[in-house]
C-alpha cells in the first residue's frame, strides 16, 4: 500500500474523487479490518486531510463501530480530529481527539495516546493557549518515556524514537514562544540526538540544527550558533535539501556574523541566501534578506548600495502587503536617508515605521489579553473541578468515619490521617496559589516591559524631531538650545531603553547608564581643535527610575556647562572627571575639570541652572562649586533622597 499512497499523493485535485473511490473498492477486498483502517486513515493523511478525504475517515469509523474495537475506534477518531485540525475547525478537532483518547482509557497503548496528545497540543497552540499546549506535550513525552523499550520490536522502537523527536521539537517551539530559551535548547538537543539514531528520519537533523542555531543566536550565544548553523548547512547541501531551506540557513548565518561584526563573511552568506531565494521565487525570503543586507551595507558605510537594497525590499513587501517587512524596510530607509542628509524623506519613512509598529503593538496586546483571559477561564474551571472533587472526597471520608465509629483505635487513626491529609491539601493549594501569583507577576512584568518600550519610542520621536529641527535652524544660539534639549531627552531615552533591554524592569545600573550617557554627550559636541578627554569612575549601584532620572539630567547639565564654559582655547590636556560613589547615607556625584575656573557665585538666570536646582530639591540634594581662577572647577552634588534596589 506504500506505492498506492505515493500515487494518491501525487494526483491533482481533479482526479482525487476517482482515486478515493478506487481506494475504497480496493480496501473492501481486504480481510484484515485493522489493515483497512490503517490504509484509509494513512491515505487521508497523505492527502493532508483535504475535504475529499472525509469519506475515507467515515469509512474507517464505520468499520470500527461494527467491530466495537477500542484501538480501531481510537485510530479512526484520531484521524477525524486531524481532519478538523487541517480544516481549521479547532473546537471540533479537540472534541474528536478527546473521543479518541477516551477509547484508550482501558487499553495499554501509550504510543498512540502520546500521538493524540501531541496533536491536541498543536491545536491548543493554534488557539493561542500556550501553557495548556505545553502541559499536554509534556504529558505526551512522559507517556513515551514510560514505555519499556526492552519489549519493543525494531519497528516499534523506530516509531517510539520518531514520535519522541516530534514531541521534543513541539516542546522546544512552545518554550521559545514562552521565552523559556534554556528549556527549548534542551528539547532541541534531545530531538537532534534521537534523530541521529534513525536512518530515514535523520534527514530532519539539519532542520532541527537550524532551529537550534536560530535559538542560540537569539540567546546571544553567537560562536556556538555559528558552529551549529555551519554544520546544518553542510548537511542540507549533502542531503540535497530544497534551495529555499538552504537559503534560510544562509540568512541566519549572515545575521550571526553581523552580530559578530564579521561583515565580509556576512555579506557572502546573505548574497548566497538571496540567490537561492530568488531561484525558489520565495518573496518573503527575498524581502527579509534584502532588508538584512541593506542594514549591513549601511553599517559598512556603503550607503548608496544600502538604499537600493532597502528600496527593493520595501517594493516587494508592499506587493505582498507584509506589514512586518514594510516596517523593517522603512526603518532601514530612514537610517539611510538620514545619513544622506535627506531629512524630509527620512522623517516620512520614520513616520511610516512608527505607524505600523503602533498597529502591531496594539494587535499584539489584544492577543496577549485574549490569551490571559483564556488561561484565566481554564484555570478557574480547573479550580472549580478540584473544589468539587475535594468536597466529594471529604464527604466520603466522613461517611467512612461514621461507619467505623465503634472502633476507637481506628477512629483515632482516621482522625490523624484526616488532619495529615488536610494539611497536605492545604500545602498543595498554597503551592498552587504561589505558582499562580508568580505567573501573574511575570505577566505584569511583560506588560511593564512593553510600557518602557513605548515610552522609549515616544522619547525617541521627540529626540528625532529635535534633531531634524536643529538641522534646519540657522541661528547658532537656537541651534545650541535645541541640541541641549535633545541631550536632556536622550538622558531619559537611555533609562527606558535599558529598562526594556535588561531583566531589571524597575532599576538602572548607574555604571552602565553613566557610561552610555557620558559617551552620548561627548559624541554630540563637536570640537574645532583637540578633543576634550574625560574619565568616568562610577560605583555600580542599581537605582529606581525616580532616583536615576533627575541624577541623569543633572549630570547632563553639569557636563554640558563644563564643555561650554570651562575651556576657552583648543590646546591639549583638557580633562573632565566624573566620579560617582556612595558615602555613608549619601550619594556623591562630582564633575571636575582643569579649565579656566571662576570666582564669585554662579548666575542662576539660565534654564540649566534653574533645572538643576529644581531636580536637586526633588532629591533632597545640595549642589556646591569649588573653583579658582585658572585652577579648574569642582561641582559636588550630595544626594540624600534615593532608593537603591
Amino acid at each position: 500500500m506504500l506505492s498506492l499512497s505515493c500515487v494518491l499523493h501525487s494526483q491533482s485535485n481533479s482526479n482525487q474523487h476517482k482515486i478515493i473511490d478506487s481506494l475504497i473498492n480496493i480496501v473492501d477486498t481486504y480481510d484484515d479490518d485493522f489493515e483497512k483502517i490503517r490504509v484509509l486513515t494513512s491515505n487521508a493523511g497523505q492527502l493532508r486531510y483535504s475535504k475529499d478525504t472525509r469519506v475515507l475517515i467515515d469509512k474507517a469509523i464505520e468499520i470500527s463501530r461494527l467491530n466495537n474495537n477500542s484501538i480501531e475506534l481510537s485510530n479512526s477518531y484520531y484521524a477525524l480530529g486531524n481532519y478538523y485540525y487541517f480544516n481549521t475547525k479547532l473546537d471540533s478537532s479537540i472534541y474528536y481527539l478527546d473521543k479518541a483518547s477516551h477509547y484508550l482509557k482501558d487499553q495499554n497503548d501509550p504510543m498512540l495516546l502520546a500521538t493524540i496528545l501531541n496533536t491536541k497540543g498543536g491545536v491548543y497552540k493554534k488557539q493561542g493557549k500556550l501553557p495548556l499546549a505545553t502541559e499536554i506535550n509534556v504529558e505526551a513525552k512522559k507517556k513515551l518515556e514510560s514505555i519499556d523499550t526492552l519489549t519493543l520490536s525494531n519497528d516499534d522502537m523506530y516509531q517510539l524514537k520518531r514520535r519522541l523527536v516530534i514531541v521534543n521539537n513541539s516542546l522546544a517551539i512552545l518554550c521559545i514562544n514562552t521565552e523559556n530559551f534554556e528549556k527549548a535548547l534542551q528539547y532541541f538537543d534531545d530531538a537532534i540526538e534521537t534523530s541521529k539514531t534513525l536512518k530515514e528520519f535523520s534527514k530532519n537533523v539539519p532542520v532541527l540544527m537550524s532551529n537550534k542555531g536560530d535559538l542560540l543566536m537569539n540567546m546571544n550565544k553567537l560562536n556556538e550558533a555559528l558552529s551549529v548553523l555551519k554544520e546544518a548547512k553542510a548537511l542540507k547541501v549533502k542531503n540535497e535539501f530544497p534551495l529555499r531551506s538552504i537559503a534560510t540557513t544562509d540568512l541566519t548565518l549572515g545575521q550571526v556574523l553581523i552580530k559578530l561584526k564579521n561583515y565580509d563573511d556576512a555579506l557572502i552568506y546573505l548574497d548566497d541566501a538571496l540567490i537561492n531565494y530568488e531561484k525558489s521565487e520565495h518573496q518573503f525570503g527575498i524581502t527579509n534578506t534584502l532588508q538584512e543586507k541593506g542594514n549591513l551595507l549601511l553599517i559598512t558605510n556603503k550607503t548608496t548600495e544600502a538604499k537600493k537594497a532597502c528600496e527593493k525590499a520595501k517594493s516587494i513587501a508592499d506587493s505582498i502587503d507584509d506589514k512586518e517587512f514594510i516596517m523593517k524596510s522603512c526603518d532601514c530607509l530612514y537610517k539611510v536617508e538620514k545619513k544622506l542628509g535627506n531629512f524630509k524623506q527620512a522623517l516620512s519613512y520614520f513616520e511610516t515605521f512608527i505607524t505600523i509598529e503602533a498597529e502591531s503593538f496594539n494587535k499584539e496586546q489584544n492577543e496577549k489579553v485574549e490569551q490571559l483571559i483564556t488561561k484565566y477561564d481554564f484555570e478557574k474551571k480547573e479550580a472549580e473541578l478540584k473544589v468539587l472533587k475535594l468536597e466529594a472526597e471529604k464527604s466520603e471520608q466522613q461517611k467512612l468515619a461514621y461507619t467505623i465509629a465503634a472502633l476507637i483505635g481506628m477512629i483515632i487513626a482516621l482522625i490523624i490521617a484526616y488532619f495529615l491529609y488536610k494539611n497536605y491539601k492545604k500545602n498543595k493549594l498554597l503551592a498552587k496559589q504561589t505558582k499562580l501569583l508568580e505567573t501573574s507577576i511575570d505577566e505584569k512584568n511583560v506588560l511593564l516591559k512593553e510600557t518602557h518600550h513605548r515610552v522609549k519610542n515616544s522619547f525617541q520621536i521627540v529626540s528625532s524631531l529635535l534633531y531634524l529641527q536643529s538641522e534646519s535652524v540657522e541661528d547658532k544660539e537656537a541651534k545650541i538650545a535645541i541640541k541641549e534639549a535633545e541631550n536632556r531627552v536622550r538622558s531619559m531615552v537611555l533609562i527606558h531603553q535599558k529598562l526594556y533591554n535588561k531583566d531589571e524592569l524597575v532599576g538602572i545600573n548607574t555604571k552602565d547608564y553613566f557610561s552610555d550617557l557620558t559617551h552620548d554627550i561627548f559624541e554630540s559636541h563637536q570640537f574645532n581643535g583637540e578633543p576634550i578627554n574625560y574619565e568616568l569612575q562610577a560605583e555600580p549601584l542599581v537605582l529606581d527610575i525616580e532616583s536615576i532620572t533627575p541624577i541623569g539630567l543633572i549630570l547632563n547639565e553639569l557636563i554640558t556647562n563644563t564643555l561650554k564654559h570651562a575651556f576657552n582655547d583648543n590646546s591639549k590636556g583638557h580633562t573632565i572627571q566624573i566620579i560617582f560613589y556612595r558615602e555613608n547615607q549619601n550619594l556623591i556625584l562630582k564633575v571636575i575639570d582643569n579649565g579656566q575656573g571662576f570666582e564669585g557665585e554662579i548666575k542662576s538666570t539660565s534654564f540649566g541652572i534653574t533645572l538643576m536646582k529644581a531636580l536637586s530639591k526633588k532629591l533632597n540634594a545640595t549642589l556646591n562649586y569649588n573653583s579658582k581662577r585658572d585652577s579648574g572647577t569642582e561641582a559636588i552634588l550630595t544626594i540624600k533622597k534615593f532608593n537603591i534596589l
